[in-house]
């Protein structure tokens, strides 16, 4: 019996050294350490931040608008502060939210609220209120990834540059935060300084867009540095809301469609291709036609606007008036050759790659071997036919009569910067002689016309006037009622003496260039010119600023 004691004692002994070593071990155990602390906190997930998209003068236009969102530990005094607060329907929500004890998030509007149990974190809106350049930037996803435009193709970059912003308390085992145990803010909220870097001029962006909204139901407008083919606003009509996206999946007018980059037919604007090929080719302007209001093709009867006739004209008066006879006569004495190679050198027929997936169409630029009758040639020669082409690629049409003869190839981003200071730029295309200055001058002068006393005077703006071109498309297509849609254009640049912007202006289904697009025109350009001499007036201010990247 005494062997069996101690043999019984000797097991306790060995059974209890092992229970201790056991809880040794536990004691030191990174995962039920972990375990254990998540039992005693909860977290509020705040935000999650994204790097910058700035403009051309390294302005955000993302994160721009800061609203402030109320972590809430629920205590008595936050309950009380946030019932003074909140009003509305939010308040019955946020009042059930208490009534459950676990901490919790709510937006509380522009100003924090300050009191026990309650932390203000400062929350900055993607687009803001009233988004801009909603077809160019794209929008998030639920998860905060980019779906569409510069979010996506900069998606990578953007979310690296991030980070998240949680709120983490104490709590007990019920989860009711522990008031001897402050809470803990993670992340900076505040949005990152490292972004990409947009051609676009954010207030010239702004006016487009306004005034897109309130005239054009469905186009597009495309501002455009002459000088260098940089994109400074695109706006395309209908639009729609980055944070509502799915009000818009069912709409017939295809608001995700960016109009900008489409392609169309563009009527007589080409017409300006034609005139540079055909002084090029050493036509002179005195070259001239007897407009009787048509002319016969191959037993087809082809029809100016004017059914009365223009009389005699040449080339300046044809390109004030629009005359459909003369450059189907100038396109015939110049040829398809030179046509063509003119439109080639424009930039149409080529597709413009921006960034990752964001790119302009190629539109369409027939071939010389297409051309094979009069009829075709005669409709290449006043834009119609199978010709079509993007409002972008019209603008760098516009952009190489008005810099004085070189090609400019059109440019949306400029480069990164790490710090919001510095900037990593892409590579420009150089610029090559594509017509001579002379040839340009020609042209601008004739551009100068249509707006001074031709078929685009209602585009003439108040300040430093401008050159421009009307084009009403044909396309072929009808609608339910069996009407011809025809396309609205207006093409030109100003001021008219010293050309920095071109602009081209496309209402999809306006028939008249003249009248539809060119006010269009006009009211942009003069608020552009109004906010060009307010920025002269603080040009040292905005020297000063260390965004100030020109």
């Amino acid at each position: 019996m005494g062997k069996r004691i101690i043999a019984l004692y000797l097991t306790m002994v060995v059974l209890f050294c092992g229970v201790m070593m056991r809880v040794y071990q536990l004691c030191f155990s990174e995962d039920l350490t972990r375990a254990a602390t998540q039992q005693s906190t909860y977290t509020v997930d705040v935000a999650t931040t994204r790097g910058a998209v700035y403009d051309c003068r390294g302005e955000r236009m993302t994160d721009r608008e800061k609203e402030y969102a109320a972590v809430v530990s629920p205590q008595p005094e936050a309950a009380a502060a946030l019932a003074e607060a909140i009003v509305g329907p939010d308040r019955t929500e946020v009042l059930e939210q208490l009534r459950q004890g676990v901490p919790f998030l709510c937006m509380v509007g522009k100003s924090p609220i300050e009191s026990l149990g309650i932390l203000s974190v400062p929350i900055y809106s993607r687009y803001g209120s009233h988004p801009n350049a909603v077809h160019i930037l794209g929008y998030l996803d639920r998860e905060g990834k980019g779906v569409s435009g510069i979010e996506r193709a900069f998606e990578e970059q953007l979310s690296a540059a991030g980070e998240e912003v949680s709120v983490r308390y104490g709590v007990d085992v019920v989860r009711n935060p522990l008031d001897s145990i402050p809470c803990e803010q993670r992340g900076n909220s505040a949005p990152p300084e490292c972004g990409v870097m947009l051609t676009l001029d954010r207030e010239i962006q702004e006016i487009v867009d306004t005034v897109t909204r309130q005239q054009i139901k469905k186009g597009a407008v495309v501002v455009m540095d002459v000088q260098n083919g940089d994109i400074k606003a695109s706006s395309s009509m209908p639009t729609f809301s980055p944070y509502e996206v799915e009000k818009s999946l069912d709409d017939k007018d295809s608001p995700f469609l960016n109009r900008a980059f489409c392609r169309y037919n563009v009527g007589s604007t080409f017409k300006l291709c034609v005139a540079a090929a055909a002084l090029e080719k050493g036509i002179t302007p005195d070259f001239s036609v007897t407009c009787v209001g048509g002319v016969e093709i191959d037993g087809r009867m082809v029809r100016c606007h004017n059914w009365a006739g223009h009389g005699a004209v040449a080339m300046k008066e044809a390109i004030e008036d629009s005359c459909n006879p003369y450059f189907i006569a100038l396109g015939k004495e110049t040829g398809a050759e030179n046509i063509i190679a003119m439109g080639e050198a424009m930039g149409f027929g080529k597709e413009s790659l921006f960034a990752p997936g964001v790119f302009s169409a190629s539109g369409n630029l027939p071939k010389v071997k297409e051309i094979t009758n009069d009829l075709a040639l005669a409709n290449l020669s006043f834009g119609q036919g199978t010709l079509m082409a993007t409002p972008v690629q019209v603008a760098a049409m516009v952009s190489s009569i008005a810099n004085g003869g070189t090609s400019v190839t059109p440019r949306l981003v400029k480069g990164w910067t790490d710090d919001g200071i510095t900037l990593r730029e892409e590579a420009q295309f150089a610029k090559n002689r594509i017509f001579s200055k002379d040839t340009a001058q020609k042209l601008q002068d004739f551009m100068i016309g249509v707006v001074e006393e031709g078929s685009g005077t209602r585009g003439k703006p108040k300040l430093g006037g401008a050159g421009g071109k009307t084009a009403s498309a044909q396309t072929g297509t009808y609608d339910e009622f069996g009407k011809e849609i025809v396309h609205a254009w207006f093409a030109g640049f100003f001021p008219a003496d010293q050309p920095r912007y071109a602009m081209v202006v496309f209402v999809e289904g306006g028939e008249y260039g003249g009248q539809v697009a060119s006010p269009i025109f006009k009211r942009i350009a003069d608020q552009i010119a109004v906010l060009e001499r307010e920025r002269g007036k603080n040009l040292y201010s905005h020297a000063k600023n260390k965004n100030n990247f020109s």
